[in-house]
């Protein structure tokens, strides 16, 4: 049997390597996810997700000299994040679920599954409200970029994440998140967006 390893790295959305079936996993009581060396980002509790919205993405990702592309799906409602990734054929590659405490991911590529907790920090990076992630995250900071069509994750005067709007928001036309430490680019387009 052929195995191939999607190897995801943020967010909502990551990808890339080889591997096959995954099992199950769970994790309580998830409240930090690593987003670089040194660097936290603090989930949220179920009672600060009070959103209510369903956004459909096309992303893809570039890791190395290796690039995927990937349908997303995000749903949000109060107390609950839902993200599920398809391949073209709409196998799921991966689905996610975020209740406030407890991460939830399976899938059949193991490498999105392992590292889950990356695709939720880079959707909550790329797509929540920066004031509230400024809050949230520990051991750097959040600005705004130069031009006020993005935002960056610097630490000791060094960016380790940048993440480019074309529109200016981010729920409308093109996304770049370019994560420099961990060596990943997620081109993301927002081809629908509805809230509830």
């Amino acid at each position: 049997m052929t195995k191939a390893v999607f190897h995801i790295m943020a967010t909502t959305v990551l990808l890339v390597v080889f591997s096959a079936c995954a099992p199950l996993e769970i994790r309580t009581e998830l409240q930090r996810i690593s987003i670089a060396d040194d660097v936290v980002l603090v989930l949220p509790r179920a009672d600060e997700i009070t959103a209510s919205f369903n956004a459909t993405q096309v992303i893809v990702a570039e890791y190395g000299e290796q690039t995927h592309s990937f349908e997303a799906h995000l749903e949000v409602r109060p107390g609950k994040i839902t993200i599920v990734a398809v391949n073209a054929l709409g196998v799921v590659l991966f689905a996610i679920t975020y209740d406030g405490v407890e991460l939830l991911a399976s899938g059949v590529v193991a490498a999105q599954v392992i590292n889950a907790e990356y695709v939720l920090a880079d959707v909550l990076l790329s797509h929540w409200d920066p004031t509230w992630l400024r809050a949230r995250i520990q051991g750097a900071s959040l600005e705004h970029g130069a031009n006020g069509q993005g935002r960056a994750l610097i630490r000791n005067g060094a960016k380790l994440i940048e993440i480019e709007y074309e529109s200016g928001e981010p729920w409308t036309g093109n996304v770049r998140l370019t994560h420099i430490e961990r060596g990943y680019t997620l081109l993301i387009n927002t081809v629908e967006f509805a809230s509830k």
